[in-house]
């Protein structure tokens, strides 16, 4: 059985991966967070990690990567990135960790998601820019970053950044991708794309009904990861 090492042990996507770990293939060696979990040793200082492991695991949040990027020069294993909202300069620092060990980096492990943004592709090809796209995500009440690391990853397969339009206000400007963000309740993640054209409306959507959907696509992608050399993948991969 392959041992893992959590950043994020005690938040909820944290607690999930130690409940479906074993199902997974996986033991949680350890975990990095300032609240201590209640299964396994957990460290607030990457001097004072001890405990075996053979991949990484991030479910926490981008203040982090400098602890995960101390502990991959420590012990330079694979690094499942589940963490969003990263800026320009820390997502240098991702790619700069690729070339010393496999990383994958996804705003979303479902795998759900991953047919979702083929089917998108897809759809695109074949309705062309007659179509105006729009993206809709509802997260929780709770969650920090706005749009999600999912919207943004499907906006960025349909659509060149510079013209991805965040909460728009005012009229739409031809060849926009629109995102728009819904937060409230206990939501755990439902996102849906629209093509609108003149007389018809294509949508494709899926809805997390479970966190134990996210923990169960990182292990895959950490099991993957471990037959990898040093670079960058995403979900694509394993569904390619």
């Amino acid at each position: 059985m392959k041992k893992a090492f959590v950043f994020g042990i005690s938040g909820k996507m944290g607690k999930m991966l130690s409940e479906c770990a074993a199902d997974c293939g996986f033991e949680i060696t350890g975990g990095f967070d300032i609240v201590k979990s209640q299964s396994v040793p957990t460290f607030d200082d990457i001097r004072n990690v001890n405990v075996p492991f053979d991949v990484i695991i991030d479910f926490s949040r981008p203040f982090s990567l400098s602890a995960i990027v101390a502990l991959v020069e420590k012990n330079p294993v694979p690094v499942v990135i589940a963490t969003t909202g990263y800026n320009d300069s820390e997502l240098k620092t991702i790619s700069m960790m690729s070339q010393k060990v496999p990383v994958m980096h996804s705003g979303n492990f479902s795998l759900g998601i991953a047919a979702v943004k083929a089917a998108a592709k897809a759809a695109q090809a074949v309705l062309g820019d007659m179509f105006d796209i729009e993206i809709v995500e509802k997260h929780h009440n709770r969650k920090v970053d706005s749009p999600s690391g999912t919207a943004l990853m499907l906006a960025d397969a349909l659509a060149p950044r510079d013209s991805q339009v965040v909460d728009r206000m005012g009229k739409r400007n031809k060849g926009e991708l629109g995102i728009t963000s819904v937060r409230g309740g206990g939501v755990v993640g439902e996102h849906e794309i629209g093509f609108y054209g003149e007389d018809e409306i294509v949508t494709i959507s899926h809805s997390a009904r479970s966190r134990k959907l996210f923990a169960a696509g990182a292990f895959k992608a950490a099991h993957y990861l471990l037959t990898q050399k040093p670079g960058m993948y995403d979900m694509d991969d394993i569904i390619g």
